[in-house]
């Protein structure tokens, strides 16, 4: 599977069922070429930014390993488009894939191509409605559009909402438990925000231009000690409304960085259940019974010190570990994140039972070495920013660097236009993104349960999901982190948005201006976006975030003094993320004046 781009932000999250002609053409010459065998033709549908990503090399090998395990291609289903993704399901000879693919405004393929193992989704329709408004809190309205938004959602769903009515801010919350959506008090719980994130990091460059450290239409050039990439010039203004002419992520983001890495040496015996990842045909256990059995050979290996090695017949671990059952593996090398955590985390000689979409495998660490093999140290799916630091960042805006001439001016969201905007402000300031961010914001609004660190979240963190609802890591954005990274909860993110309706804040007063018309809808501010009403002169300052594990979603109508937090632990993969929007539009539009009429009509 080759994944390109991971995205950080979806901006107007869009939904549909239509299928799009330049979709269906882009599909059919993919099959035709592809059961061809003519890779050269396949190349050729994409634009010049994933070619570079994906060379013509690279992507004949992918195809033809491709080709030689799934076979040709029979059959093909579109299923929806979604946030400018065209997705499909294609049925090869040896396996059905769900396919993702953007199109860009050439009609090329843009920078999202992957594959995946295809999986029906399941829709939730018979999710039970437990939510209940005995305190007069929600409306009857607004509880039954918060269930017909969750509802498709997996166990264990978490979101968080806060209304904000001038003075009046109450606070709700609902949890997916058993097929059940109930109501749940956890206006302090904390969650990865993603791209809100961004708002924050304008903040910080409105601040530099007030202090007088910068004029917005400077460049940042200026304010750099290294040299841009053939002498390209990008200015504050342009970073911040998303009119820079830069790609959305870094070009060098997929390039290959060897280094040192640590290793560990591990045994381990796998019990696998039925239905589990990879088990075979003849496996008859179900989850308990697996259970049970991985539970009494660990007694016997710690209670009765009975040999490890004793146990290795039980295991159907045959390709992975060697006739000992031994595993030796970097953090890098794709082992489940479960089974790598616990590996990684503990001492040697710790012994227990994890686990993972495999079954359970009983793990006992053997022995830990430092710096012993080179790997990519961007190769970690769950956590895919983490090792792409201030070091790739300046290599890419020394070396690799290119703006699109034509496309200056225009609204392109770019996640690296932020990260590079964090960076210069830091460099400016003399100060890391977190210390700047803590100072001049979090402290500021008293937002004691924001932070840039899950770990520093404690027990108030809610686990992400990923897409099929299972717990996923939280990311790491290392130099990314002013496009992404921040955590916070509902009730810290009310004490800003309320700050925006102070007339008096110059600081705030800035990011709220438009700098740029996209159409007749949308304006964009400094980070935010400016949602104009078709009837009055209403306006809404939005912004969302998706990460691996979360979704967010905050609208701001000054005018009325109004607003609208809404945070979750659903993916943003998660094929119905797109909910979280609507939920959010969609409740901002049943607000009520003193009067107990309605601000939109």
């Amino acid at each position: 599977m080759k994944k390109l781009i991971l995205l950080l932000f979806i901006p107007l999250t869009m939904l549909s069922q239509d299928e799009k002609a330049e979709s269906r053409i882009l599909v059919d010459s993919f099959i035709e070429a592809y059961n061809s065998d003519d890779y050269k033709s396949i190349f050729k549908l994409f634009s010049p930014e994933t070619k570079t990503i994906l060379p013509i090399n690279e992507l004949t090998d992918f195809l033809k390993n491709l080709n030689s395990n799934a076979g040709k291609i029979s059959a093909n289903e579109f299923i929806r488009e979604e946030n400018n993704i065209s997705i499909y399901k294609l049925t090869f000879e040896n396996w059905v894939s769900e396919y993702r693919f953007s199109i860009n405004d050439n009609k090329k393929i843009g920078d999202v191509f992957y594959f995946d193992t295809f999986k029906e989704e399941i829709l939730a329709g018979l999710a039970i409605n437990s939510l209940s408004n005995n305190d007069k809190i929600m409306s009857k309205n607004q509880t039954k559009l918060i269930f017909e938004k969750s509802k498709y959602f997996p166990n264990n769903t978490e979101i968080s909402l806060a209304f904000i009515n001038g003075d009046n801010v109450n606070y709700y919350g609902i949890k997916r438990k058993n097929d059940s959506i109930v109501y749940i008090n956890n206006n302090q719980h904390i969650f990865e925000i993603g791209s809100i994130t961004k708002v924050f990091t304008a903040n910080l460059l409105a601040k530099a231009a007030i202090d007088n450290k910068i004029k917005l239409a400077d460049y940042i050039n200026d304010y750099l000690n290294i040299k841009l990439n053939n002498d390209n010039r990008i200015s504050f203004k342009s970073l911040a409304n998303h009119t820079s002419g830069l790609p959305r992520m870094p070009t060098n983001f997929e390039i290959e960085k060897l280094d040192s890495a640590d290793i560990v040496k591990v045994r381990h015996i796998l019990i696998p259940y039925k239905d589990a990842l990879a088990s075979s045909e003849d496996v008859q256990n179900t989850k308990l019974s697996a259970k049970r059995r991985a539970d009494s050979i660990f007694s016997e290996i710690i209670t009765n010190n009975v040999k490890f090695e004793s146990f290795l017949s039980f295991s159907s671990d045959t390709e992975v570990g060697n006739e000992f059952g031994e595993i030796e593996f970097t953090i890098f090398d794709g082992f489940a994140p479960e089974f790598r955590d616990f590996s990684f985390n503990n001492e040697i000689g710790s012994i227990d039972i994890v686990e993972t979409v495999f079954g359970y495998h009983i793990i006992e660490i053997l022995a830990k070495a430092e710096k012993k093999k080179l790997v990519n140290l961007r190769n970690l799916d769950d956590n895919p920013y983490k090792y792409y630091d201030n070091d790739d960042l300046e290599d890419y805006l020394i070396n690799f660097l290119e703006i699109d001439k034509n496309a200056i001016g225009d609204s392109s969201y770019s996640n690296l236009g932020f990260g590079i905007l964090g960076y210069t402000i830091s460099e400016i300031y003399e100060m890391s993104y977190e210390d700047l961010v803590k100072q001049v914001i979090f402290s500021k609004y008293k937002m004691q349960n924001t932070f840039l660190n899950a770990e520093q979240a404690d027990i108030r963190l809610v686990n992400g999901l990923n897409k099929d609802g299972r717990e996923t890591a939280n990311w790491d954005l290392s130099a990314m982190v002013s496009a992404g990274g921040i955590l916070s909860n509902v009730e810290d993110l009310v004490k800003y948005g309320v700050a925006h309706f102070d007339e008096s804040n110059i600081e705030l007063n800035l990011l709220k201006e438009k700098t740029i018309k996209v159409n007749e809808q949308i304006d964009v501010g400094l980070g935010w976006h400016i949602i104009n009403s078709e009837k009055s002169e209403n306006k809404w300052h939005w912004h969302n975030g998706g990460t691996g594990g979360y979704t967010s979603s905050m609208a701001l109508d000054i005018k009325n003094k109004i607003g609208l937090v809404i945070l979750s632990n659903v993916s943003a993969f998660n094929p119905f993320q797109g909910n979280i929007d609507q939920l959010c539009f969609e409740l901002m539009m049943t607000f009520k004046d003193k009067n107990d009429k309605l601000y939109y009509e």
